[in-house]
């Protein structure tokens, strides 16, 4: 029962990260960051987010772009 939970979300996870989609913790690793600084970044309007209900959701794409604002050469 375990193993399917953990294959459903494997599944569910990678679905998702296909669309673009991330949670905030799948961000966080994704920008080697940690949560909180994820939050604090949403708050200061560095990053751009999707919000449904309580339910909080990045388009990889989007972030990607955002961040690319902040470049330095």
């Amino acid at each position: 029962m375990l193993l399917m939970k953990v294959a459903d979300y494997d599944a569910q996870t990678t679905d998702r990260a296909s669309d673009g989609l991330l949670l905030k913790p799948e961000l966080a690793v994704r920008l080697r960051r940690s949560p909180r600084t994820v939050d604090l970044w949403m708050r200061q309007g560095k990053l751009p987010y999707l919000k449904i209900g309580k339910s909080v959701l990045f388009r990889w794409s989007d972030v990607l772009e955002k961040l690319g604002q902040f470049r330095v050469n």
